[in-house]
């Protein structure tokens, strides 16, 4: 058997494991309950309906509950949906998979080059806390934090007069033989003396210590669209830390919702509870309240209301990410029972509870 077969049948079995990775994973329609092609107003209502039922603060499932949002997050967007109508899960892959892009290191056993994969530098994490209103608006937040950067006494080398590295020549790799079944192979592998630079020092940089980096404070700005929720992370790219000789990582942003003294979020509707007195929930009445954006609405309370009926406000909800719609306010009705009344409001409670 010749190498060459040997090696495509290995071909074979990592494009069938690469192209079974997602095949755990439900498809998008069949989540939201809608046919291939549904239309945008279809996927919205499948998407409202599903996530009330499913979110984890009213008793739902929350693994259903984000299996949900991913896909609607994928259907509403027109770009996304297109791509995947096409290509499915595996649209991100829809150039063709490479097994020697990267995944091994670099190394092409059909070429005699070695490509050095990069190195990179740890990523930070950074908790945003918002409050609705700031939600519903979007806003811009500065923080202050500190990270590691290249050291500019050296320039990130670690050292003075750098030189090539004596181990690899300058190249930044070592090659070794290795024995396999099917005979003696050549392994190219990052050498261990530059770390993969293919650079050394003569002379110690005093300030890094050689480790080409130092401690550096950070200020960003962070502009927050509206209708953010917690889960999502957004990147800002080259804001983590720094690594000798490699690409700097990246500054991860997620976010947390502050709690609401009236609000409680249901992803774009608000829920809040509203108590009335007796005589408003059976003769009705007229009640002003303040929504997110601050202004001021008055609602009707229909007669003889029952204590937990709902209210619908539609479009009086948070503004959604990147949509143009708003979600509506649900209105729980409740009955605010007095601790103490008059001996008049008592007289009047005893004859009307002789009259029913």
């Amino acid at each position: 058997m010749s190498y060459f077969f040997v090696f495509k049948l290995n071909y074979k079995y990592i494009c069938q494991k690469i192209n079974t990775i997602d095949m755990d994973k439900r498809d998008y329609y069949e989540v939201l309950g809608l046919k291939k092609g549904a239309t945008a107003d279809e996927i919205k209502k499948a998407y409202r309906k599903l996530a009330k039922e499913l979110h984890p603060d009213k008793g739902g499932d929350e693994n259903k509950f984000k299996e949900v949002s991913e896909a609607y997050e994928v259907l509403s967007d027109a770009d996304k949906k297109a791509k995947y109508d096409q290509f499915g899960h595996d649209g991100d892959r829809a150039g063709g998979f490479n097994p020697f892009g990267g995944g091994f290191g670099g190394f092409n056993p059909f070429s005699n080059t070695y490509e050095q994969p990069q190195r990179v530098g740890e990523n930070m994490n950074l908790l945003v806390k918002l409050t609705l209103e700031e939600i519903h608006t979007g806003t811009t937040k500065k923080y202050k934090y500190t990270r590691t950067d290249s050291c500019n006494d050296c320039d990130g080398h670690g050292g003075h007069d750098v030189t090539d590295c004596p181990v690899c020549n300058g190249t930044g790799h070592v090659q070794r033989i290795i024995n396999t079944p099917i005979g003696p192979m050549r392994q190219v592998i990052p050498c261990t003396t530059c770390v993969g630079s293919g650079t050394t020092f003569k002379t110690q940089c005093d300030t890094c210590k050689g480790s080409g980096l130092k401690s550096v404070e950070e200020m960003v700005e962070i502009t927050i669209p509206a209708g953010v929720q917690e889960g999502m992370t957004f990147v800002m790219g080259g804001k983590g830390h720094g690594i000798k000789s490699g690409k700097t990582g990246d500054l991860l942003i997620n976010f947390q919702e502050i709690t609401h003294k009236v609000f409680t979020r249901n992803v774009f509707d608000l829920k809040m509870a509203l108590k009335l007195k007796y005589h408003q929930l059976v003769l009705g009445d007229k009640v002003d309240l303040e929504m997110i954006d601050g202004s001021k609405i008055r609602v009707n309370i229909p007669e003889y209301s029952d204590v937990g009926s709902n209210l619908r406000l539609q479009g009086k909800g948070l503004q959604a990410f990147k949509k143009d719609f708003r979600g509506d306010v649900i209105i729980t009705l409740g009955i605010d029972v007095p601790k103490r009344i008059d001996d008049d409001t008592r007289k009047i409670l005893l004859e009307l509870k002789e009259k029913e």
